[in-house]
């Protein structure tokens, strides 16, 4: 088995995901389609669990460049700080998603996923993923301490 630090992932696919889902998300909530919440944690939990070559984001994107013969160039990136922001981002999901249908926070339960949301558009729109910083500064740490 490929050990995860050694795994790498197209940068552009892994925007395109943030920025289709913030997007969803969002729809969701202004519309309060709360069934949304779920559907979404699974498709972050896919990433997590199997890896990001398997998410259905990344899928979606490489398909779409495919049927529309995009010539965007792979841009390749380390998977495992992406993958630690989707466990993150999965994290906030399932609150509100438990929220949502095991805990009655009502439309409280938004408070997480608008998190999510916040944070997948800053990296959709403009290439910063706060939880790839997140997981380097702590790999920094971790390194000089041992």
């Amino acid at each position: 088995m490929t050990d995860v630090s050694q795994r790498m992932i197209d940068r552009n696919g892994h925007r395109f995901g943030a920025a289709l889902s913030a997007a969803g998300l969002l729809i969701a909530y202004i519309a309060d389609w709360r069934p949304v919440a779920p559907v979404m944690t699974a498709v972050f939990a896919i990433g997590v669990i199997f890896g990001l070559r398997y998410s259905p984001m990344g899928a979606t994107y490489r398909a779409l460049k495919k049927t529309f013969k995009l010539n965007v160039p792979v841009s390749p990136e380390e998977e495992a700080p992406p993958r630690f922001a989707q466990t993150m981002g999965l994290i906030f999901m399932a609150i509100g998603t438990l929220g949502f249908y095991s805990l009655g926070w009502g439309a409280g339960a938004w408070i997480p996923i608008l998190m999510v949301v916040a944070l997948q558009a800053l990296l959709g729109v403009t290439g910063i993923c706060v939880g790839c910083e997140m997981y380097l500064i702590g790999k920094r740490m971790t390194t000089k301490a041992g």
